[in-house]
């Protein structure tokens, strides 16, 4: 069983209100993981890093205001955070750039959200099937 020092707190920054609701209603189910918050810009994201600081950022690479710049705050502000980019670009100069940024993981939008809750569970140090 999980203590409450055992949850990892998560901040889910995307500007697609129908993802950001199934992210959250999937991580309501794992009690390794509890939302702090929901952010659907740069700017939102980065006052919910400073005033939640969570342990994990989700993050859009294409929000508003996102991309690297976002990546390099967020950092900086908690250099302990664990970010997941969560994007629909494939490119492999966007997953160069956010990882360069800071990121520490890049999980491709499929259309499926078990690649991200692996990512997160390796984020918390789970591993890939706790």
């Amino acid at each position: 069983m999980l203590t409450r020092s055992d949850t990892r707190t998560v901040l889910i920054c995307d500007d697609r209100k129908e993802l950001r609701d199934a992210i959250g209603d999937l991580l309501a189910q794992l009690p390794a993981f509890t939302v702090v918050g929901f952010a659907v810009d740069g700017a939102s994201c980065l006052e919910g890093i400073r005033t939640r600081r969570p342990d994990i950022l989700i993050l859009d690479v294409n929000m508003p205001g996102g991309g690297p710049a976002v990546a390099v705050e967020a950092k900086h502000i908690c250099p302990s955070l664990h970010i997941v980019v969560f994007s629909g670009q494939s490119d492999e100069i966007v997953r160069h750039g956010m990882l360069a940024a800071g990121a520490d993981q890049f999980v491709l939008k499929t259309g499926r959200l078990s690649p991200l809750i692996q990512a997160l569970r390796r984020a918390a140090g789970l591993g890939p099937r706790s």
